[in-house]
C-alpha cells in the first residue's frame, strides 16, 4: 500500500529544525519561513514527494483553530495595565490606521487592477489585518519598549476580527451582483452585532472561565496535564460560542485572554507553556500546508502588477496610514516607523482568502477573480520572508531607545 509522506516530511522537518533551532534563528531565519520552503519543495514545484487532498474548507478549519488559540495566548500575555498604560497606541492603530489600510489597500489594488472593484476592495480588506503569529518574535523581544510591543500585539490580535465583516459584506455584493441588493441597515447592525457580542462573551467567558481554572487548580481538583488542556479548551469555548449566537470568535479569544490574566497565573502558565509548544506546531503545520497547497497554485498566475501589488501592500499602504495615525504621539520617528514596518500577513490573511474561497468558490462569473488569489498568497510569502529576516535589524536599531 501507498502512503503519502506528509507526516514523515512533517516530522523530519520539526526533528531537523528542532535540533539546530537556536543557531540558525541567529541567522534570521525563522521557524515559518523554514517551514514554507519545506513545503513548497515538497510539492509539485520541485519534489512532488506530497501532494495532499486537502479541501480548501479543511485547511480553513485548521487556520480558525490556529489563529484562535495563538490570539488567546498572545492575550494572556498581555497585562491588562498596560493597555491602559498605552491604550492611545492600539486604540489608534485600529480604530484609524486599520480603516486607512484597507481604503489604500483597495485604491492600490484598483489602480493595478482596473475595472475589478470588488476584487480590489476585498484584496484591501484581506491584507489589512496583520499576523498574531508573526508578531510572536516581536513580543518576546525584550530589546524593543514595552510600549512598541503591546501595541503591535493588541493591533494584531484584534485587526482581522474588525476587518472580518467588511469583507463578508463585499462577499455578499458580490454574490448579489449589485450594492443595491445588499440592505445597509442590516449590516451595519451586523458589524456592531460582531463586534459588541464577541467582546462581551469574551470578557465573560475570560474572567469566569479563568477564575474557575485557577479556583480548580489551587484546590489541587486538577492535575497539571488537565490545567493545560482546559486552559486551550476554554479557547475553543469562547471562539465558538460567540460565532454561535453571531459574534465574531477572534475578537472573543483575545478579550478572553485579556481577562484571563489578572491574579490567574496557573491558567496563565499554562497558556504560555501551550503556546511555546503545540501553538507552534499548530502554525508551522499552517504555513507548510501553505506552501505545499496554494504556493504551486498561485505562481503560474503571479504578473508584474502582482508583485508590485505585495511590495506596495508591505510597506506604502502600511506605513502610510500608520504614521498618519500615529501624529500627535509621543513615539519619536523611528518607533512610528517600526509599528508601520512590523505589519506581517500571515495566518489571518489566509483565513480570510479561504473563507472567499469557500463562499464564491473559484468564480469566472466575477470579473478579476483570478486576481486575488496569487496577490494574497504572493503578499503572505513575502512577508514571511522579508518581515522574518528583518527582526534583528530592528532590535538593532531600536536597542538605543531607552526602555519603558
Amino acid at each position: 500500500m501507498e502512503h503519502d509522506p506528509l507526516l514523515l516530511i512533517l516530522a523530519a522537518g520539526l526533528l531537523g529544525f528542532g535540533l539546530i533551532s537556536q543557531r540558525i534563528e541567529r541567522i534570521a531565519l525563522t521557524a515559518p519561513m523554514l517551514f514554507l520552503v519545506l513545503g513548497i519543495i515538497s510539492g509539485p514545484l520541485l519534489f512532488n514527494w506530497s501532494s495532499p487532498a486537502i479541501e480548501s474548507t479543511a485547511l480553513k478549519v485548521i487556520a480558525e483553530l490556529t489563529l484562535a488559540l495563538i490570539l488567546f495566548t498572545d492575550a494572556s500575555q498581555v497585562q491588562r495595565s498596560h493597555l491602559v498604560k498605552f491604550e492611545n497606541l492600539p486604540i489608534r492603530l485600529l480604530a484609524l490606521g486599520l480603516p486607512m489600510t484597507m481604503i489604500l489597500g483597495g485604491v492600490c489594488a484598483y489602480l493595478l487592477f482596473p475595472g475589478h472593484w470588488q476584487v480590489a476592495v476585498m484584496i484591501g480588506i484581506i491584507l489589512a489585518p496583520t499576523d498574531a503569529a508573526l508578531a510572536q518574535s516581536v513580543f518576546t523581544a525584550t530589546a524593543i519598549k514595552e510600549k512598541l510591543r503591546h501595541s503591535i500585539t493588541v493591533e494584531s490580535g484584534l485587526n482581522d476580527g474588525l476587518a472580518l465583516p467588511f469583507l463578508l459584506l463585499v462577499i455578499a455584493i458580490a454574490s448579489a451582483g449589485s450594492v443595491d441588493s445588499v440592505d445597509p441597515f442590516y449590516w451595519t447592525n451586523f458589524l456592531l452585532q460582531q463586534v459588541a457580542l464577541g467582546a462581551l462573551i469574551g470578557i465573560g467567558v475570560g474572567h469566569f472561565g479563568g477564575y474557575a481554572l485557577e479556583t480548580a487548580a489551587r484546590h489541587e481538583w486538577m492535575n497539571p496535564v488537565f490545567q493545560r488542556l482546559s486552559s486551550v479548551a476554554l479557547a475553543l469555548v469562547t471562539y465558538t460560542s460567540a460565532e454561535h449566537i453571531g459574534g465574531n470568535g477572534f475578537i472573543a479569544v483575545f478579550m478572553a485572554g485579556l481577562f484571563l490574566h489578572a491574579g490567574r497565573t496557573i491558567a496563565v502558565t499554562r497558556l504560555k507553556e501551550f503556546g511555546e509548544a503545540e501553538g507552534q506546531l499548530l502554525t508551522l503545520i499552517m504555513f507548510f500546508l501553505f506552501g505545499l497547497i496554494y504556493v504551486p497554485d498561485a505562481l503560474p498566475e503571479l504578473t508584474t502588477e502582482v508583485f508590485c501589488y505585495a511590495l506596495l501592500s508591505l510597506t506604502v499602504i502600511r506605513i502610510i496610514p500608520v504614521l498618519l495615525a500615529l501624529i500627535g504621539t509621543d513615539l519619536i520617528f523611528k518607533e512610528k516607523l517600526f509599528i508601520g514596518w512590523f505589519g506581517p500577513r500571515g495566518i489571518a490573511s489566509i483565513l480570510a482568502l479561504l473563507l472567499v474561497v469557500e463562499q464564491l468558490g473559484f468564480s469566472e462569473t466575477l470579473p478579476g477573480y483570478d486576481l486575488l488569489f496569487p496577490t494574497v498568497v504572493t503578499t503572505v510569502v513575502l512577508s514571511i520572508f522579508i518581515h522574518g529576516m528583518s527582526v534583528p535589524v530592528w532590535l538593532r536599531w531600536l536597542s538605543s531607545s531607552d526602555k519603558r
